[in-house]
């Protein structure tokens, strides 16, 4: 079994054209309904499973949840022409203390969904200089358009998508 190369090591190539923009966004909005599919019938219990001490998966799905702050916050920094994007929190403070697995998974599920509906209909209707703005990515320390953010929040949904089915097949 090929182990997904942590978040933290990804290197990322922002070289395709902005004309992928529309893609991108429609890979956004797929992300609430393939976790849908992915958890919808499933016990809440056996979604709170903590394993070797790792996130269970409704804490995943708190975690997609809790940063949707930072991905709309960053298409604010691009629209405000910040040089430096806001930083995440690599120590996921907000997803350590939310307590998601208290709570039901339909809820974080819809509480996922409203954030990401924001966030896609913020940034749907971007004309191409808009998602060509530039700044620098605090962590890569390199710079990405608008259109690259995007793509980047793509990567880490997916990514937490594969955390989520890892989690489900054990």
């Amino acid at each position: 079994m090929i182990l997904p190369t942590p978040w933290i090591e990804r290197k990322f190539d922002f070289n395709f054209p902005a004309g992928l923009f529309p893609v991108i966004v429609e890979r956004l909005r797929g992300t609430v309904l393939r976790l849908g599919v992915m958890i919808s019938d499933l016990p809440d219990g056996q979604l709170s499973v903590k394993t070797d001490g790792k996130w269970s998966v409704k804490e995943v799905v708190g975690h997609l949840y809790d940063l949707e702050e930072l991905w709309f916050g960053r298409i604010e920094d691009f629209l405000n022409q910040k040089e430096t994007l806001r930083a995440a929190d690599m120590t996921n403070t907000k997803t350590a203390t939310a307590n998601h697995n208290d709570k039901p998974a339909d809820e974080l599920l819809n509480l996922f969904r409203e954030a990401r509906n924001k966030l896609i209909t913020r940034v749907q209707n971007f004309d191409e200089d808009t998602v060509c703005m530039t700044a620098l990515h605090p962590r890569l320390q390199t710079p990405m358009r608008l259109v690259d953010s995007l793509y980047f929040a793509a990567e880490h949904d997916d990514h937490e998508l594969t955390k989520i089915r890892r989690l489900l097949n054990l």
